[in-house]
């Protein structure tokens, strides 16, 4: 992504809904599954602007890694130190060193050039038994402007997700659709937009009214409570738990 991306990015996802939400979900995902925490060695891969490590050093010891050196100067400067530049697809850490692994938006990207070999990656430096937290773009029929603006390629399908997670070896444990709240709104304004040939822009923006933010946040908090008992039949995001075996 581009620095201005990174830098909207660095000082909006503290508070801005859909950033929120995703650490929600993420918090969920560890609680479920690492109920004792703590003593736990986990890695964050594409961790951007480095929030998100923030929830995962509650369970033990975080590592994070990105391709973009900019994301890297982020982390730094908000005190992250475990902090490694690689790339997904030749990640520079050993063979079964991870209990969990967690990738937050980093599939969609062009950079992820063959998202099955990252996979195996990601599979190869997992302990037996690890777990792989992914939340990713979904359906094909939401892509838009906001993708280009983010450099983004794909969007995933959920059989499309679970057939690739199988091939490398791993057993989904839960694999969902999310924010199917927000799919009317969002595909009909990627549709006008891809009508109108906008150009593309982030559809995150700095400046965002406090109220309505409030009013996103409960509504995905909600979706998320209810994941723990449902698979949604479709939404704007995707994501898995997938063991290592």
């Amino acid at each position: 992504m581009d620095k201005k991306i990174y830098n909207i990015l660095y000082k909006t996802e503290e508070k801005y809904w859909w950033f929120a939400g995703q650490r929600l979900l993420l918090r969920q995902f560890l609680k479920e599954y690492y109920s004792s925490g703590k003593g736990l060695k986990l890695l964050d891969i594409g961790c951007g602007t480095g929030l998100n490590l923030g929830v995962l050093e509650k369970f033990g010891k975080a590592y994070g890694m990105d391709i973009s050196n900019d994301a890297i100067g982020f982390c730094r400067k908000r005190g992250m130190k475990n902090i490694k530049k690689s790339d997904v697809m030749r990640i520079k850490f050993g063979g079964n060193s991870f209990d969990v692994a967690t990738s937050l938006g980093v599939f969609y990207h062009r950079n992820v050039k063959d998202d099955v070999k990252a996979m195996r990656e990601i599979y190869r430096i997992l302990k037996p038994g690890g777990r792989f937290f992914i939340f990713d773009c979904a359906m094909v029929s939401l892509y838009g402007s906001h993708d280009i603006a983010f450099h983004g390629i794909r969007r995933y399908s959920k059989n499309e997700l679970k057939e690739k997670l199988e091939m490398v070896g791993f057993k989904v444990e839960k694999i969902s659709y999310i924010n199917a709240i927000f799919f009317p709104a969002v595909f009909i304004s990627r549709k006008i937009g891809n009508l109108l040939n906008l150009k593309p822009r982030s559809e995150i923006q700095p400046n965002f009214n406090p109220l309505l933010n409030s009013l996103l946040k409960a509504a995905y908090k909600s979706e998320i409570i209810g994941s723990k008992f449902i698979s949604y039949p479709f939404g704007v995001n995707i994501f898995a738990v997938a063991r290592k075996t």
